[in-house]
């Protein structure tokens, strides 16, 4: 990811609503500004409560009292240490596709917050390193085959990505 373009704090709420975030997703949105303290807190319960298996960190993170707020960058980090030194990664995770995922669902339901929200896509490709799975969101690459290349084309196939990945990370809070 390069020098962020763009950047805003995703509602845990909005994040939970949608996935459900494995402690590499939670270490990869905090380190990298999509979540806040009481987000990481949020997801972090919300991983306990799901039962997943989590790292001794991100469970002390779900357990931390409102006035322990302040340890929520050193427990992520022990969290980071703990998942690089276990390498317990499943295949199917990809944390960057996950936050690219919401970064775009958060700007389409909220493009009537943003002055041009076609080009704060065009950023969050840039910024996600230009992965080829939103190239046709972006106005200047051009459409996939046989596939208008207009604002209203854009928004359709941004509409059909969202779908996609709503069902994809759907199916995988429901396992």
């Amino acid at each position: 990811m390069s020098e962020d373009l763009v950047k805003f704090v995703l509602p845990a709420e909005f994040v939970l609503s949608r996935a459900a975030p494995t402690p590499h997703d939670l270490v990869y949105g905090y380190q990298r500004g999509w979540l806040d303290d009481e987000g990481a807190v949020r997801v972090a319960e919300a991983a306990l409560s799901m039962g997943m298996n989590l790292p001794d960190a991100v469970e002390e993170l779900a357990l931390l009292l409102r006035d322990d707020r302040y340890r929520v960058a050193e427990l992520i980090r022990a969290a980071a240490e703990e998942l690089s030194a276990s390498s317990a990664a499943l295949p199917s995770e990809n944390p960057p596709r996950l936050w690219l995922y919401l970064a775009l669902d958060w700007v389409y339901e909220h493009r009537a917050d943003f002055v041009e929200p076609l080009e704060v896509i065009e950023m969050l490709y840039a910024d996600f390193d230009y992965p080829a799975e939103i190239e046709g969101l972006v106005r200047f690459m051009p459409p996939p085959p046989g596939e208008p290349a207009s604002g209203s084309g854009i928004e359709q196939r941004w509409r059909s990505y969202l779908s996609r990945m709503a069902e994809a990370y759907s199916a995988r809070r429901s396992s």
